[in-house]
């Protein structure tokens, strides 16, 4: 039947609802467009996925540890330590647990602290001449606590103290490490893929008084 031989009131009702559905449609891919400009997510995700301002994904990973124990980073601790890696992390192979991105993250709980500790780490350069060195700064708990440029492709014992400052009484130990010359696979690798260094072992130690 053509739809002039419909009556009037027919036409006028069924254009009204064609109208109806079309601003619904729309409507919901103005909602939809918004959700993807200005989704409702929490900060790690926004900074990871969408400001793109890390390369370090934060997660809820906390490793057990007892002060004074030797952590290794190598295939042979790698139930130990994969409690203790938050983020930026790939392996552990043999030669370490090597860092990836321009970020990585250790977490673990600790014994209530009233003085600064020792932290010991056993670490490689990753290098790729023309560059042979990296840079590496170590922040605990946000306060930084050291600096090291590493070279060679030799493991390196690095020894620094973590204030009272950066513990804080605090129970979780959450330590950063930010590279500064990471090195990308290849020229159109995004910088969440970047090599700087290898950690071989990790270990605490409570400073004796006197």
């Amino acid at each position: 039947m053509p739809w002039s031989s419909f009556p009037e009131p027919y036409r006028r009702s069924a254009s009204f609802g064609g109208y109806a559905l079309a601003a619904v449609l729309a409507g919901t891919e103005i909602v939809i467009l918004a959700l993807a400009l200005n989704p409702n997510v929490n900060a790690d995700y926004r900074a990871y996925y969408i400001d793109r301002t890390t390369t370090c994904l934060n997660r809820d990973a906390v490793g057990s540890y007892t002060l004074g124990e030797t952590v290794s980073f190598r295939s042979d601790g790698a139930k130990k330590a994969a409690g203790m890696r938050v983020c930026g992390w790939s392996g552990p192979v043999a030669d370490g647990t090597h860092s990836l991105g321009e970020t990585s993250r250790l977490r673990l709980k600790i014994p209530p602290l009233r003085d600064s500790v020792t932290a010991t780490l056993q670490m490689a350069a990753v290098i790729r001449p023309p560059q042979v060195t990296q840079r590496v700064m170590i922040s605990v708990n946000g306060v930084r606590v050291h600096a090291v440029t590493l070279s060679g492709k030799e493991p390196r014992t690095v020894s620094f103290v973590v204030p009272t400052a950066a513990l804080a009484e605090t129970r979780i130990l959450d330590v950063a490490f930010d590279y500064l010359d990471g090195i990308p696979p290849s020229p159109a690798a995004s910088n969440i893929y970047k090599r700087a260094i290898k950690l071989l072992s990790f270990r605490l130690d409570p400073i004796e008084p006197g």
